[in-house]
C-alpha cells in the first residue's frame, strides 16, 4: 500500500467517539455517523509531494534539465526563449513520476517549461523529450535580469499527508448558521489527538492543517491552495502551486498544470496566477 492507502485504512479501522458525535448532531441539526465521518475524512485526506528548495547564484552550477524554479531555462536548439516572458520553471517528469501515486503525470520522461508574461495574462508551455545532453542554458532574449534558480530536490523524504482541520458545514449537511466546525468539536479533542498520532505512526508523514497555515507554498499533487472554482470538481490535471512574486505585485500563487486531452491524446500545459 502507498502512504495514502495506509492512512485510509487507519481511518476505516478507527474507533470514533459516538457520544461526541451524538451531541454534535443534536446541537447542529446534522445526522453524522461514524461511517459518514470516515468517508468524509478519507475524501479530504490529501497527498502532497513537497520538494526541498536550494538556491543557486550561478546557473552553471545547476544540473542540466533538473526540476527547478526561475533562473534560466535549459532548452534544446529547437526551442526559442519567448520574448517578453518570465521563465517560471522547468519540471523533469522522470524526477516527479516515482512519487506519482495517482498515476496522473502524463509521461514517464520529458521536461515541461513554463513561461508567463509580465502582466500575468499570457503563458507559454513547451515540452521536450529528448537527450539531456542537447540542452543549453538560454539567456533572456532582451537581456533582462532574472531571479536565481531554485532547485526542487525530490530525492529526500518529500511525501506528506495533510488533513484539513476544519469541516465546512454544508459539506456535512449542517444548518446554515453552523457553517464551520473544527474536528475536535465533533469527535472530541482527545479523540482527534489519538487519530492524528495513529496516522503519524502508520502512514509516516502526516500533518493536520488549517488550509492556509501549515501547507507549504511549493508542492505537487494534492489540492490547489487557490484557483477559480477551487471548491468545484477536481481538476483533471495535477496541480502544483508555487509562491510567486511577479514585478507587478507580490504574494501571488502560480498554478503550473499539465494534462492530456482525452480525445486528441495530445499533452497541454497552462499557467494560472492568483494574487
Amino acid at each position: 500500500m502507498n502512504v495514502l492507502e495506509k492512512a485510509k485504512a487507519v481511518i476505516d479501522g478507527f474507533d470514533f467517539n459516538e457520544e461526541h458525535i451524538a451531541k454534535f448532531n443534536e446541537s447542529a441539526g446534522t445526522e453524522l455517523s461514524s461511517e459518514s465521518l470516515k468517508d468524509y475524512l478519507k475524501k479530504w485526506l490529501l497527498y502532497y509531494l513537497i520538494p526541498e528548495l536550494t538556491a543557486y547564484d550561478s546557473e552553471e552550477e545547476v544540473q542540466l534539465g533538473t526540476t527547478k524554479l526561475y533562473g534560466l531555462p535549459h532548452l534544446p536548439d529547437s526551442m526559442e526563449f519567448p520574448e517578453d516572458m518570465i521563465f517560471a520553471g522547468q519540471f523533469n517528469l522522470a524526477e516527479i513520476k516515482p512519487h506519482d501515486i495517482f498515476n496522473e503525470v502524463p509521461k514517464d520522461s520529458g521536461i515541461y517549461y513554463f513561461f508567463v508574461d509580465v502582466n500575468g495574462v499570457e503563458s507559454e508551455v513547451f515540452f521536450y523529450d529528448g537527450p539531456v545532453d542537447d540542452l543549453k542554458i538560454r539567456e533572456y532574449p532582451n537581456g533582462d535580469e532574472y531571479e536565481s534558480s531554485k532547485i526542487l530536490n525530490l530525492t529526500g523524504k518529500t511525501e506528506e499527508l495533510y488533513l484539513q482541520s476544519e469541516i465546512i458545514g454544508w459539506w456535512i449537511g449542517a444548518e446554515e448558521e453552523y457553517d464551520a466546525y473544527d474536528l475536535a468539536t465533533i469527535i472530541g479533542a482527545d479523540v482527534l489527538k489519538r487519530l492524528e498520532g495513529l496516522l503519524q505512526k502508520e502512514a509516516g508523514s502526516f500533518t493536520l492543517y488549517d488550509h492556509l497555515g501549515s501547507l507549504p507554498d511549493e508542492y505537487f499533487f494534492g489540492k490547489p491552495r487557490y484557483y477559480q472554482g477551487e471548491d468545484g470538481d477536481t481538476p483533471d490535471f495535477y496541480p502544483g502551486f508555487f509562491g510567486f512574486e511577479p514585478p507587478w505585485q507580490e504574494d501571488c500563487f502560480l498554478n503550473l498544470s499539465v494534462w492530456q486531452d482525452k480525445w486528441s491524446k495530445k499533452y497541454f500545459g497552462d499557467i494560472e496566477i492568483t494574487c
